[in-house]
């Protein structure tokens, strides 16, 4: 039909593939048809073609016409930090921002791809969300999508295309959660934009109200660590289904979090601009891929975007831009050529003096080379690494991202005796950490010293591990 545009959004974690195409049309826009498309390998650089062939002929299967495609990650994938800028204006935030990206984010800066969430001000500190992902994800989706006969249009975060929905209170700061069957996302955004994202395992037995008991103490927690003092309660979160919850779910979340915290269907907000659903292929858990789609509809670009990112990125000039600076180049070399060639025979006199003069420097040249060649080998005595931090380093490794088991103290004697204080939420999760840490080839005689109850009707645990730290190798 003339006039009428295809574009689908691809929700993409590490279940698979969530797919919803909108169709544009000088009428309007409505979602047209979904699916979900489960992987049946892990996505890599080696399977990557192979499993976005697939992802073709699943799209061809269900009916998919649209060739342009908009992605979104999971936060799993993502690095986020928020940071402070100082006054400046928009044009140079993103070089402001590419130095800070260096050092803050531990991975080298050519493995990374960055952008930020956000706007500063000219006249005083503002926060900023950084984020990265890794350059090689990113190349794994484009050529995902590219087997898959997609032209991709964006590469986004599929938590920030829900929450880009505007709230019912635009001075305030609001909370998202997104929920998948082995994970949630929970995210703080302000007028401004987001503030933070976190990746929330969750281990899930099929009874609702287990889940609805997980989710509670996600939500809790973070609310509790992220919120300033300037933000009174009622806390209002917006949830973004997308593994079938029933409505007693969210019911038992409101009931256990109180008036504190207020939690209602994201769903909601998000269809009140988005576009009707036609053959009735609206669905839960395509909610995600639905809002990644309609961030390339309209005019305002991604909050986030690492295929078009604003750090780091190349400025194409146009075609009279590169003419002009073409003759200004020619001209200043010509206007060079003619003071080189009025120069040259003073250059040649010049040169003969200083062939004279280092001649007569060549002994002390020697003398001091020595103390140098003297001083760089003694230097090397005192290049060590610490062998405290080192240990911390192999520890820390053996801890989730996530805070259901945290260490509260560390301890290490000059003859690699140490122990590792700490608490979790459940004894599973201290096993596992002992498990890791006794697997690293770096520590030995790996023991548990304790594991008990906090007590005073807590449900953490108390643990200690005792270790001989080898060394890394």
């Amino acid at each position: 039909m003339a006039g009428t545009r295809h574009i689908v959004g691809l929700a993409i974690d590490d279940c698979g593939v969530v797919a919803t195409e909108l169709c544009l049309r000088a009428g309007g826009t409505e979602i047209h048809r979904s699916g979900e498309f489960s992987w049946n390998k892990e996505l890599t650089g080696e399977t990557a073609v192979e499993l976005g062939q697939q992802l073709r002929q699943f799209l061809h299967e269900r009916g998919f016409t649209a060739k342009i495609a908009a992605v979104g990650l999971a936060a799993k994938w993502v690095l986020a930090r928020e940071v402070e800028t100082p006054p400046a204006a928009p044009e140079a935030l993103a070089g402001i921002l590419g130095i800070q990206a260096e050092r803050v984010f531990s991975m080298s800066a050519s493995e990374l791809v960055f952008d930020y969430c956000g706007k500063a001000s000219t006249s005083e500190k503002s926060q900023v969300l950084l984020l990265a992902a890794k350059r090689q994800l990113v190349d794994q989706v484009k050529t995902l999508t590219a087997a898959a006969g997609l032209h991709v249009q964006s590469i986004t975060v599929s938590a920030f295309a829900c929450g880009s929905a505007p709230s019912d209170n635009g001075s305030a700061c609001r909370y998202g959660l997104y929920t998948r069957p082995t994970y949630c996302e929970f995210w703080g955004q302000s007028p401004s934009g987001p503030q933070f994202i976190k990746h929330i395992p969750l281990v899930v037995d099929g009874n609702p109200a287990g889940y609805a008991d997980l989710l509670t103490a996600a939500v809790q927690r973070h609310v509790l660590l992220s919120s300033r003092q300037d933000q009174a309660p009622p806390h209002h979160v917006a949830a973004y289904d997308a593994c079938g919850l029933s409505v007693d779910v969210f019911k038992r979340l409101n009931e256990r979090l109180g008036p504190q915290i207020t939690v209602r269907n994201g769903r909601f907000g998000l269809l009140s601009r988005a576009p009707a659903a036609s053959q009735g292929s609206q669905d839960d858990r395509t909610v995600a891929a639905a809002a990644v789609a309609m961030t390339a509809v309209g005019p305002d670009k991604p909050v986030v975007d690492f295929l078009n990112p604003r750090i780091g990125e190349k400025k194409k000039a146009s075609n009279k831009r590169v003419l002009v600076w073409g003759a200004v180049a020619a001209g200043v070399c010509l206007i060079g050529l003619f003071v080189w060639l009025a120069g040259w025979r003073s250059d040649v006199r010049h040169i003969a003096e200083y062939k004279a003069q280092l001649e007569a420097m060549s002994e002390d040249i020697a003398t001091a080379q020595s103390v140098v060649d003297r001083l760089s080998y003694a230097d090397k005595w005192g290049d060590t690494t610490p062998r405290f931090l080192s240990c911390l380093r192999e520890l820390t490794q053996a801890f989730p991202d996530e805070g259901y088991v945290w260490a509260s103290s560390m301890a290490l004697t000059e003859n690699g005796s140490g122990s590792v204080v700490g608490k979790a939420s459940s004894e599973n999760s201290v096993f596992d950490v002992l498990d890791k840490i006794n697997k690293n080839e770096a520590f030995s005689n790996v023991k548990m010293i304790h594991i008990r109850d906090v007590g005073q009707n807590s449900s953490e645990k108390d643990f200690a591990v005792s270790f001989v730290f080898k060394g890394a190798k």
